[in-house]
């Protein structure tokens, strides 16, 4: 087989030729129409962007990349980027390796991943859902397991660890 190369004609060695056979046939297969090639594009382009508002991860869950995926590829994860886990949405905070043992909503994993939770006022009327993780500030209310509660004056829990039903002096039960 001749082929065009650098400026010039050569022929190719079967080696070569056995080799590009083989790689068209692990290439993926092209998408078959330009919705699906827009979600392919979409979903490569978020395991690379470091810049996702919170409020644009939590509106594309579906376009991150999954826990289980990274894992499986073992790459390094770079600060800023937003992954989903058991259906919640979590941002890498500091660049690491994805560990088996260590997954994000994990105990001692605050420091890599954090949740993002949707946005809320924060009031007795809106409370802000409480996510295992999240920033929880004095005087803002929380919903959890069809509960509110308030942080009390003095009980920021930056990073919360504690269920707002866990009984610790920080949290409020509303009536």
């Amino acid at each position: 087989m001749r082929i065009y190369d650098n400026g010039i004609y050569r022929d190719m060695t079967p080696e070569e030729i056995e080799a590009m056979e083989e790689a068209q046939e692990q290439a993926p297969p092209r998408a078959s129409s330009p919705g699906e090639q827009t979600v392919l594009l979409a979903r490569a382009l978020a395991r690379t962007v470091t810049t996702l508002s919170d409020g644009t991860a939590l509106a594309v869950p579906d376009l991150l990349p999954a826990w289980e995926e990274l894992l499986a590829e073992g790459e390094e994860l770079a600060a800023g980027l937003c992954l989903t886990s058991g259906g919640q949405v979590y941002r890498v905070v500091q660049a690491a390796v994805p560990q088996a043992h260590q997954p994000p909503g994990g105990e001692g994993m605050l420091a890599v991943y954090r949740p993002i939770f949707p946005p809320s006022a924060g009031t007795a009327e809106d409370p802000i859902p409480w996510v295992y993780g999240i920033d929880c500030t004095a005087g803002t209310y929380y919903s959890y397991r069809g509960r509110v509660y308030r942080v009390a004056e003095g009980g920021d829990m930056l990073p919360c660890i504690w269920a707002p039903d866990s009984g610790v002096w920080q949290w409020e039960a509303l009536p």
